[in-house]
């Protein structure tokens, strides 16, 4: 008759903790462990999984609020039965805008599509603000704030009047910022 020697707790959670961060880092760990680093003087699995956590960058970007639900390249086909080539393309002559983030993606903000379509006129908006400054955040921010009148009343969005079709009017407005941009 074999007898088992009872299970050692320190030994458990060393291999606990070497495959928790064996699953996550490979071969990093099983150099460290050839090196002589015993995995429990790190610590113990719950403690790393949660360092690990607390050290993810889950922060919010205050230009979400700003722009809105954005579509990826992908979506925006979608949304608008078209395929990658007409996306690209509408971007270059400004009826669509893309926003290129930090990470090297792009997004393109939902306020632009209207009933499947693009908002007419956009690109006509698009040319005056670049005069001002070419940064397309910029010009997201100002076509989707919103604005209120002297009286506090809440007015239409640009892109809003965009839609309704009163482009002599967006213009305008993009004309004077535009200016003030540039000065």
């Amino acid at each position: 008759m074999t007898t088992l020697a009872p299970e050692d707790p320190q030994r458990r959670q060393e291999e606990q903790a070497a495959k928790v961060l064996k699953d996550l880092f490979g071969s990093k760990v099983d150099a460290l462990v050839r090196g002589g680093v015993k995995i429990s003087v790190i610590t113990k699995p719950e403690t790393v999984i949660q360092d690990i956590v607390d050290r993810l960058a889950v922060t919010t970007s205050p230009w979400a609020d700003i722009i809105g639900p954005c579509y990826t390249s992908g979506s925006l086909q979608r949304e608008l039965g078209v395929e990658r080539g007409a996306i690209s393309k509408a971007v270059k002559e400004r009826r669509a805008l893309r926003l290129p983030t930090a990470d090297g993606d792009n997004l393109y903000p939902a306020f632009q599509v209207r009933n499947h379509r693009l908002v007419p006129g956009l690109n006509k908006v698009l040319a005056v603000l670049q005069t001002g400054i070419d940064d397309p955040w910029t010009w997201a921010q100002w076509l989707n704030t919103p604005l209120t009148d002297d009286n506090g009343q809440d007015l239409p969005r640009a892109i809003d009047l965009l839609a309704a079709g009163e482009l002599d009017a967006v213009l305008t407005e993009a004309r004077h910022d535009a200016a003030a941009w540039a000065a």
